[in-house]
């Protein structure tokens, strides 16, 4: 009985390791990501669309008027500044223009995601605001 207890102990550990996170603190960043090759003839075009949204908000993150839209680029990386001061994941989707023309696009793929992040894991970016500005116009009360 010990040693199954251990060894479900074991694993919720390595659930809560594996679901971990990486906060990344800045206020502006550039997202790179690997170029898509599958499915692309050299007549078609391949852009990127990058969105982020508040990672405390409960959304359906595959719903684009659910997002904010940061740009399209053809190259594999976009800087990102964000808005303000909350937790922000990020997410890009392949947009591909095909020679009829016809265009489709790819599921958006999160930050998040431990899926479809790199070695280091999934992460949030956090912006860490500006300095604040110190006070002026210091006086005695005269009490």
């Amino acid at each position: 009985m010990k040693r199954v207890a251990l060894l479900g102990l074991a694993l919720l550990l390595v659930a809560c390791i594996s679901g971990a996170q990486t906060i990344i603190y800045r206020d502006q960043a550039t997202l790179q990501w690997d170029a898509v090759t599958d499915e692309v003839l050299p007549e078609d075009v391949v852009e990127y669309e990058v969105y982020i949204y508040d990672s405390a908000t409960v959304i359906a993150d595959q719903i684009i008027a659910n997002l904010i839209f940061v740009g399209t680029t053809t190259a594999t990386e976009l800087l990102i500044v964000f808005p303000d001061r909350r937790n922000w994941y990020a997410g890009v989707r392949t947009k591909l223009t095909t020679g009829e023309p016809l265009t489709t696009y790819s599921t958006v793929a999160w930050s998040y995601d431990a899926g479809v992040v790199g070695i280091d894991g999934p992460f949030v970016y956090q912006p860490l605001g500006g300095v604040p500005s110190a006070p002026d116009n210091l006086r005695d009360s005269g009490m």
